[in-house]
């Protein structure tokens, strides 16, 4: 029982100890009462910062016992975009050349020289001011300068608007390189440089600048964007070698290939091919490192009677055929198509005609035909031609829209040398009376369609003809044989040489005074470049652009 109690004693003596302790700790512990020491949020001065041009200026009061401040700029009302942040001991801040025409949130903090008493944040937000004025100099970046790895870039040269550097920045990647470098005095001289070392199929953002101005924000002109060449991801990649005839037959048929699939040619391959009816669209693209791909045609596409296409497209190829009454495309089934493309496009030996229409009342309808920088080259030279582009589906054809765009139509008796034989006009709409807007935009015509009219529209009344930058250099009959009523016709900077008999009067257009011979290379070998670079077709970018020099 003594022991017992020793125990109880021992053990009471050794609580008393623990609980001293635990006081002791109590005095040291978070729950204990500490005086306040965070510093005081910032308060403005003004309700809203002061905004002039891209400059922004914050003002607040003084916060006794703070070491300094810290504004940050964000992108975002969450404030996870960081642009830029700064630490100042004043109480003001200029925050100045930042981008124009940009919303920013701003916060302040007032800093404790212990961190862990700073302030909570004070918030407001600006928007800096729009850009002043300035000209547009940097021109957009035409597809046909754009390969799979460089970009040829254009800008207007003046003395007003110095450019001395070029940037091309990846629109949609932070792991991709961004190529920027000073021009060269050629480059600066003649408003053009090529950019290499790009990735495929990538979008973009392009600029100039004049990096002596000031101002960050002032020094870039006007930004454009533009998609290098290349396959994407989900188009079938076409090798030299491939049967490609048998790899569209295959997929026009088979359910599981969808419409508007591309096959990605490679450059200088040669495939040939027997055109067959469509059912589903599709595009050929053609790759640009190196010549462009070309195929041999035996035959005459056609769309299977009753079909809806979304688009047939065809890009940077060389087509041609080695029937003799041969077509592009002959087609007397009915059939719908949302758009047809040609683009950087060359053809050769279609002796009969391009693009034609048959069948009494079976009704075509295309939405767009659209052809830019397409080249059409010793064609024709068959005794029964229908022509370039011929409609005759007894009125059944419904146009909606037809723009040719940068390309050159030139020698077209093929192995004759019978003129008649040639491939007798641009465009007959036949006795369609659907309105159609037809456009012709720098055109060349060179030796082509020997004494026949050009245009031929009849019964589409209510329908538009634009006319405008064409170089007429060939000994063709009337521009319009004949045109519907109530049609808008605009005729605009047109040019003829000696070799058109008519004169310019009909298009509104301006003789040159000279002969094709004298103002191309050497025109009957099919070179048309421009040989005096002074001459009104170089200084007014008249007809194909790509003949000038």
């Amino acid at each position: 029982m003594k022991n017992f109690r020793t125990l109880i004693y021992i053990l009471s003596f050794i609580g008393l100890i623990v609980c001293g302790e635990m006081l002791k700790s109590c005095a040291n512990d978070e729950f204990r009462y500490k005086p306040v020491e965070d510093l005081f949020q910032p308060k403005f001065v003004l309700t809203a910062p002061l905004v002039k041009s891209n400059s922004i200026a914050v003002v607040w009061y003084k916060v006794n016992d703070a070491a300094s401040y810290t504004v940050e700029l964000h992108l975002d009302n969450y404030y996870k975009s960081l642009y830029k942040s700064y630490t100042i001991t004043e109480t003001q801040i200029l925050m100045d050349d930042i981008p124009y025409k940009t919303q920013f949130y701003i916060r302040v903090r007032s800093n404790h020289v212990n961190g862990d008493h700073n302030s909570q944040w004070s918030y407001t937000n600006a928007l800096t001011e729009d850009r002043p004025a300035f000209d547009p100099i940097l021109q957009p970046v035409v597809k046909v300068n754009i390969t799979e790895t460089d970009v040829t870039v254009n800008w207007l040269v003046s003395s007003k608007n110095p450019v001395d550097s070029i940037s091309v920045q990846p629109a949609q990647s932070l792991t991709l390189p961004a190529i920027g470098r000073k021009l060269t005095a050629d480059e600066m001289s003649k408003g053009e440089a090529k950019v290499v070392g790009l990735e495929k199929n990538t979008l973009y953002n392009l600029n100039i600048y004049d990096t002596k101005k000031p101002r960050r924000y002032d020094k870039p002109y006007n930004q454009v964007s533009f998609r290098t060449a290349g396959p994407s991801i989900s188009t079938i990649i076409v090798t030299k070698g491939t049967d490609l005839d048998a790899l569209l037959r295959t997929n026009n048929d088979d359910p599981t290939v969808p419409e508007g699939t591309e096959y990605f040619l490679e450059a200088g391959s040669l495939f040939k091919i027997t055109p067959f009816t469509i059912s589903k669209g599709f595009k050929l693209t053609g790759g640009t490192q190196g010549e462009r791909p070309q195929i041999e045609m035996n035959g005459n596409w056609n769309i299977t009677e009753g079909s809806y296409l979304s688009s047939l497209e065809f890009e940077n190829i060389r087509f041609y055929q080695t029937i003799d009454a041969g077509y592009f495309f002959n087609s007397g089934t009915a059939w719908k198509v949302d758009k047809i493309t040609f683009y950087n496009c060359v053809f050769n030996y279609f002796k009969r005609g391009f693009w034609r229409h048959q069948g009494n009342g079976k009704y075509k309808e295309i939405g767009e035909f659209n052809m830019s920088y397409c080249t059409f080259d010793q064609d024709g030279g068959h005794t029964g031609p229908y022509g370039t582009f011929a409609f005759g589906s007894a009125g059944a054809d419904n146009v909606k829209k037809a723009i040719f765009f940068n390309c050159t139509f030139m020698r077209d008796y093929y192995q004759t040398t019978d003129k008649n034989r040639n491939f007798k006009n641009l465009f007959d709409y036949g006795t369609s009376a659907y309105p159609i807007h037809l456009e012709y935009e720098n055109v060349t015509i060179y030796d082509y369609a020997y004494n026949r009219a050009l245009i031929n529209i009849p019964n589409a009344v209510g329908s538009t003809l634009i006319f405008k930058k064409v170089l007429l250099a060939s000994a063709c009959g009337k521009v319009i044989q004949a045109i519907g009523a109530n049609t808008t016709s605009t005729y605009e900077n047109n040019y003829t040489t000696t070799d058109y008999l008519l004169g310019s009067a009909a298009i509104k257009g301006t003789d040159l005074g000279i002969s094709a011979q004298n103002l191309f290379v050497d025109a009957a070998n099919g070179n048309l470049m421009i040989k005096d670079s002074n001459s009104p077709i170089v200084t007014n970018k008249i007809g194909d652009t790509r003949w000038l020099p």
